[in-house]
């Protein structure tokens, strides 16, 4: 059940689905945190004889395989066009409806099919199936134009993935410069993208428009002013992706999943990395970061002992210098053995196994006489 928002208050799509039907979603969604999809899928198929519940089918194509997944949201997709039409009117898809697009997030019955489409273009990108993945997001912010569910962050990257990088860098610009936060079309009328040099700052940096925007323009024109504007405003609002990037780390296997995000942090460098690690590491785009002064100020990082100063020779050496580290040493060594006979004593179902008890001694005695011998042998 959804805890926050007019849908907590209402209920799922409005308070459309069955009480039945909720609990059986509600169960199996339990066991989907669980990470037991086995014992989830039996109450997600109860769920989902409600032809309402799209919530149920959402969850139960995160339990399959993608292609199966696919097919499955083909049907739900359908099934919940034909619900929206009977019950907001048959015109509610088509471009400035009565009651429907481009305004969907502002109905609750809308909900559960934006979420689905969602779902939908999340498993299109497990398949790389760029283009299909790129269709499903505009027709998400054509709908919605305000874009509730964030979809407009994914599409640069979709379209960069696809060989559009003219597209890429016009949507995000759009975005960029938009000054009431939504441009007209929500950025999808494409056209050329300018080439010129910002001539101010960018005020607030969202960090999965900027890496897109700095991608796109070095892809068309090199290493040009716009793509160094674009790449130091994106390591400014979220170094994260680039000390991934330069460090070599692995790509992200899927999304973050997590209800709450924090704006240009780990999460979305997470995402983004997820959509496009495997184009920020081709070796001229390597080269071409890792040769920015600008960037390598902010990746590399300062030694986290107060007082000491020294920076990273290269991305990810260390959290402490060598030096720091072994000052540290001795006090963090005793530390790490109690905190390891801590765990030991208190993890013991039997004490005695741990020696404690035998001969009348308290768990408190034995621990404070071992911490003593450590700090002797410190």
């Amino acid at each position: 059940m959804r805890r926050w928002g007019a849908e907590g208050m209402f209920g799922l799509a409005g308070g459309t689905i069955s009480n039945e039907s909720q609990r059986n979603l509600d169960k199996g969604q339990e066991w989907m945190n669980k990470k037991k999809p086995e014992k989830a899928i039996p109450f997600l198929l109860k769920a989902m004889e409600d032809p309402n519940n799209l919530d149920a089918c959402v969850s139960l194509a995160l339990a399959m395989p993608h292609d199966m997944a696919i097919e499955l949201l083909k049907r739900g997709e359908q099934q919940g066009r034909d619900s929206l039409k009977r019950s907001l009117g048959e015109d509610c898809f088509e471009d400035n409806a009565r009651y429907g697009a481009p305004n969907f997030w502002g109905i609750l019955e809308t909900r559960p099919y934006m979420r689905l489409l969602g779902t939908m273009t999340r498993m299109y990108v497990q398949l790389e199936n760029w283009n299909k993945a790129i269709e499903v997001s505009l027709e998400v912010l054509r709908i919605c134009s305000l874009d509730n569910m964030g979809q407009r962050y994914w599409v640069g990257s979709l379209l960069l993935q696809a060989g559009r990088p003219a597209d890429a860098l016009y949507l995000t610009q759009q975005w960029i410069n938009s000054t009431d936060g939504t441009p007209p079309g929500s950025g999808t009328d494409f056209k050329e993208p300018s080439s010129a040099p910002l001539t101010k700052k960018i005020e607030w940096a969202d960090d999965e428009m900027v890496y897109p925007a700095a991608l796109a323009a070095f892809t068309l024109w090199g290493d040009c002013e716009l793509a160094r504007q674009y790449l130091h405003a994106a390591v400014e609002a979220n170094p994260q992706v680039l000390i991934k990037v330069l460090a070599n780390s692995k790509r992200p296997s899927d999304l973050k999943a997590t209800p709450s995000r924090t704006l240009n942090g780990r999460e979305t460098a997470h995402d983004h990395l997820w959509l496009t690690q495997d184009l920020w590491a081709k070796p001229e785009v390597m080269n071409w970061v890792d040769g920015d002064a600008f960037v390598k100020q902010h990746v590399l990082r300062v030694c986290s002992e107060p007082g000491c100063g020294k920076v990273e020779e290269t991305v990810k050496q260390w959290q402490q210098c060598s030096a720091c580290q072994k000052d540290h040493w001795s006090a963090h060594k005793v530390i790490s053995r109690w905190n390891c006979l801590f765990r030991q004593v208190m993890g013991c179902q039997d004490l005695e196994t741990a020696g404690v008890g035998v001969c009348g001694v308290s768990i408190n005695s034995y621990l404070f006489s071992q911490l003593n011998s450590f700090v002797s042998d410190a």
